[in-house]
């Protein structure tokens, strides 16, 4: 998103030097704030380890180019049918309480900042341990694994202005469970990081314990950015849904799209399956925001 700097230096001034909070918020879960001609507008509702900040910008002028930042991660703006929008990432590893969202606007004379102090409420993940066979462990053995995890880790950087995200709606049906815990894996130590090149090893996706066969969908529209088998991970599509969200859908017995592909919301794009390191027959999705695994029905109740 670029949006014109006309007249922001002129109307707002130094950012970091003309902080005027608010009386009151519009509500507990909304902090607002103004300076100049432009206002802030954060929602916290979903500030949690692997959630989201939502934050909005409305101006009487015309802005520039805006980011925000949390925890040393930069979410860009882009704009929807509201305005100027940034998802911002909460990682699973973020430590609950005290927390400063930066945020910055271009203008004629460099940067403008400011920092609006937020708190990140706690959320419980129980760790889990799952078995491997011995097959399974092997395939963590070797460069191919790694190979493909920072391939993974390229696509998930994806940063499109368009297509703009719709909401979501799970690939499979039934209860997903399993997001963010904490899990070890028989033999494999880093088994999550071996998969997207991340750091930690708490779980990024929604596992769905489906029957085998079972067709899988795109959650929304987007456009493929890759379909095919990664070592760790199984049979694999990866759909690019716009403005920094991207869906993974993991260990599926066949894939029906191709790189490349438009898919619709609902399309089927493979089908379920027990490859890579899969336990049993499952889907596993997972959704990221600016390269970082969140909630996927936290941020699909956003958009």
């Amino acid at each position: 998103m670029r949006l014109g700097v006309s007249g922001m230096r002129r109307r707002v001034g130094p950012l970091a030097l003309a902080i005027c909070a608010l009386a009151a918020p519009a509500s507990a879960q909304e902090l607002v704030r103004r300076i100049g001609s432009v206002t802030f507008r954060v929602d916290v509702s979903q500030a949690f380890p692997g959630g989201v900040v939502v934050v909005r910008l409305a101006s009487r002028g015309r802005l520039g180019a805006a980011w925000a930042l949390l925890d040393g991660r930069r979410a860009p703006f882009y704009s929807d049918r509201k305005g100027p929008r940034a998802l911002v990432p909460v990682a699973t590893s973020a430590e609950p309480g005290p927390a400063t969202l930066g945020v910055g606007v271009a203008a004629h004379g460099g940067e403008q900042r400011i920092a609006i102090p937020i708190k990140l409420g706690a959320r419980d993940y129980p760790a889990r341990h799952v078995d491997l066979n011995d097959a399974q462990r092997a395939l963590a053995d070797g460069d191919e694994a790694r190979r493909d995890a920072r391939r993974l880790l390229a696509q998930l950087r994806t940063e499109s202005k368009t297509p703009s995200p719709e909401r979501f709606q799970p690939p499979v049906a039934g209860v997903g469970s399993g997001f963010g815990e904490p899990r070890s894996y028989t033999g494999i130590a880093d088994a999550e990081s071996r998969t997207d090149a991340l750091f930690g090893e708490q779980h990024r996706g929604l596992d769905y314990r489906v029957q085998a066969d079972t067709p899988v969908r795109a959650p929304a529209g987007g456009n493929v950015l890759f379909a095919g088998t990664l070592r760790l991970a199984g049979g694999t599509v990866v759909i690019d849904h716009g403005q920094g969200v991207v869906s993974v859908l993991h260990h599926l017995a066949s894939v029906t799209v191709h790189e490349g592909d438009s898919v619709a919301a609902a399309a089927v794009v493979g089908r379920s399956g027990q490859t890579g390191i899969a336990p049993e027959p499952m889907l596993e999705w997972r959704v990221y925001l600016h390269a970082v695994a969140v909630d996927p029905l936290v941020l699909g109740s956003l958009l």
